[in-house]
């Protein structure tokens, strides 16, 4: 059950400077000025008094939203706002709402540390937002059920969902519209690869997350430093490690955040591969004064088994008996806490789909029973079907020995073709073929014919009056790749130098690039494009325009 914490009736102020402001204008005021309280909080009450007066539902709900956002700190207020925009929006029909309320009340619980009732929020949010198809709202629930499978340890169930919305934010516009879920997601793809231990991978996403956070959106810069720090310990890499993570640390506001205190236990963990115990030991008793029952997770359990063996190995009794006490405090109250919301995301989200698939084969069931009537007239055509067949039964056993001479005398044919055929495909290419083919490629490319979107290797063949083995064995020997990849990366190539050097062609949208260079469908375009470029149209073209 979650608890209802409901703002009551109260008067809004009204400033003279902002009165006349449309909602929108007062939005983009708030968004500007969101640091500076009093005067968001103005914005605030000025947005909430005209939305009440116009008696507008929806623009009432994000008042309330700007009230919970400027109240985030204080979280018995903020956690009030986020049920009053569902109050307000309840049985309304709209696109974000009263989804949003359930989606914002679920990431302040999460924070918090109120892992099931987070979770309740999720659900009903999601049901909101699969009514109303709001992507938005779909990548953001999916990525914060799939924190809380990380936060269970359940990586790879995790990894999975990540790599769902990864596949769908490249095909968006990740500049403007997604880039926020789109570093979020790059941040926790490699955060879930490191825990994966497959750090490769995880540098791949780190870097590009990095880079794509600088650009813009700053927020997760110092958790992708951190990450970061992580995969260079991982990779013995321990000078960029102290680095990273020691810059993660001056970005970082909150000590209490969970990430401050994993950079904590990486730098004391790097500072002893460094021969640097002292210091080491240091920072491990920073993560135990930051750590307690609510805010403890496994990640930082081995700080007090590292503190344990240091007061064991210089006989501190003491403090190695206070220590252990607490780790064993906070494991017990961990089993707990986690063991119910382990029953509830396996219960309450991961059995949802198992329950569509049921119904589906419900459905296909009821369908399949519809067609049985059908079916069993035409079952009766076929018995009468069988018994004629039966006649020919003793026709046919005599015919089995010349059928049995017949097939082995086939097959020695079928055999010495096969052999023929491997002798032909054996024999190396005349030069005068091959540099005659090499040169009407040269001039298929040189007139752009691989922007035509019908291509196959057939079709190409028949256009340069040569035979389709041929040209494929030349394409796989010279240009090293298949027909599909080198038609893709001329196509691809073509892209990139529109982009870079016409203007009409940079405003175009995602999908009218992929048809004007021979691409029948966006998702293969965007797969392409990522594929030479290690980003999608979007991201190139910001980078270009940079």
């Amino acid at each position: 059950m979650i608890t209802k914490n409901r703002i009551g009736e109260k008067h809004y102020s009204v400033s003279d400077s902002l009165r006349y402001k449309t909602f929108d204008e007062l939005w983009t005021l708030y968004d500007e000025y969101r640091k500076d309280y009093m005067f968001a909080k103005e914005i605030a009450d000025t947005y909430l008094f005209k939305a009440k007066k116009n008696k507008d539902t929806v623009e009432i709900a994000n008042g309330y939203r700007i009230f919970f956002e400027i109240n985030i700190n204080i979280p018995e207020v903020a956690l009030a706002y986020t049920d009053s925009m569902i109050d307000i929006t309840r049985g309304v029909k709209d696109e974000y709402y009263p989804a949003r309320g359930y989606l914002l009340k679920g990431s302040l619980l999460q924070k918090l540390e109120r892992y099931n009732e987070a979770l309740e929020s999720y659900l009903t949010a999601k049901k909101y937002a699969e009514i109303n198809k709001n992507m938005d709202h779909i990548i953001a629930l999916k990525h914060n059920v799939a924190i809380l499978k990380t936060t269970l340890g359940k990586n790879k169930e995790a990894l999975k969902v990540y790599k769902e919305n990864f596949y769908f934010l490249i095909t968006q516009d990740t500049v403007k519209k997604f880039r926020q879920y789109y570093i979020a997601t790059l941040y926790k793809l490699s955060d879930s690869y490191n825990r994966l231990k497959q750090y490769d991978s995880a540098n791949f996403y780190l870097r590009k997350g990095i880079s794509s956070s600088i650009l813009g959106g700053k927020n997760y810069y110092p958790d992708l430093l951190s990450c970061y720090g992580v995969n260079s310990y991982y990779r013995k890499e321990y000078t960029t490690a102290i680095d990273s993570l020691k810059k993660s640390l001056e970005l970082s506001k909150k000590s209490t955040n969970a990430n401050v205190i994993v950079t904590y236990l990486y730098l004391g963990k790097t500072l002893l591969k460094l021969d640097n115990e002292e210091k080491a030991i240091e920072y491990f008793k920073k993560v135990d004064s930051a750590i307690h029952t609510s805010n403890y997770i496994l990640e930082t359990r081995e700080a007090f088994t590292l503190l344990i063996d240091y007061y064991k190995k210089n006989d501190d009794k003491s403090n190695q008996l206070e220590i252990l006490e607490k780790l064993i405090k906070l494991d017990s109250s961990f089993n707990v806490k986690y063991k119910k919301l382990n029953v509830n995301i396996v219960k309450k989200y991961d059995n949802i789909q198992l329950i569509r698939d049921k119904e589906q084969l419900i459905n296909s069931i009821e369908n399949q029973s519809r067609i049985t009537i059908s079916r069993l007239w035409l079952f009766g055509g076929l018995a009468i079907t069988l018994i004629s067949l039966a006649y020919f039964y003793y026709y046919k056993k005599r015919k089995n020995n010349y059928e049995k001479a017949y097939h082995k005398k086939l097959l020695e044919v079928q055999n010495l073709h096969q052999k023929k055929v491997s002798r032909t495909k054996d024999i190396e290419l005349a030069p005068e073929l091959k540099h005659e083919i090499l040169k009407k490629l040269e001039e298929f490319e040189k007139n752009k014919v691989f922007l035509k979107n019908d291509l196959t290797l057939s079709i190409v063949a028949k256009k340069l009056k040569t035979n389709s083995t041929y040209l494929s064995k030349i394409i796989n020997l010279d240009k090293q790749k298949n027909f599909a990849n080198y038609i893709n990366d001329l196509r691809i190539e073509h892209c990139i130098e529109q982009i870079k050097n016409d203007k009409k062609f940079r405003c175009y949208s995602v999908t009218s690039m992929a048809k004007e260079v021979g691409f029948n469908n966006i998702q293969s375009f965007v797969k392409a494009f990522y594929k030479k470029n290690q980003c999608n149209p979007a991201e190139y073209i910001k980078n270009t325009d940079n």
